[in-house]
């Protein structure tokens, strides 16, 4: 089960990646009209996306890993590595900017 927790990291990495070259994978940001993505500043904020999305996925490959070498049960590795996934997620989502 190591390979699926590392394998949910890693897609969080590659997301961040993606997103802060191709902005326009960011959800609703490529609906938008020309005049509405004037008024975003679509460089900073696909930068914190990015930097949100690497750090989580990134948390979440080395807890899992060190959770593993210290042979800690299954459960709490799972457990952790979605608590890591969420409280990441969320501080990605409260500094995101409220208005558009």
């Amino acid at each position: 089960m190591l390979f699926v927790e590392t394998l949910v990291g890693a897609i969080f990495i590659i997301c961040g990646l993606l997103v802060k070259k191709y902005p326009n994978l960011i959800a609703g940001y490529n609906t938008m009209t020309a005049e509405e993505k004037k008024n975003i500043d679509i460089k900073k904020f696909s930068t914190l996306l990015h930097n949100g999305l690497i750090i989580t996925g990134a948390l979440a490959i080395m807890a899992t890993s060190l959770l593993f070498l210290l042979d800690v049960e299954h459960f709490y590795r799972l457990l952790i590595s979605v608590i890591i996934l969420v409280f990441g997620l969320l501080y990605t989502l409260i500094n995101a900017p409220k208005k558009y």
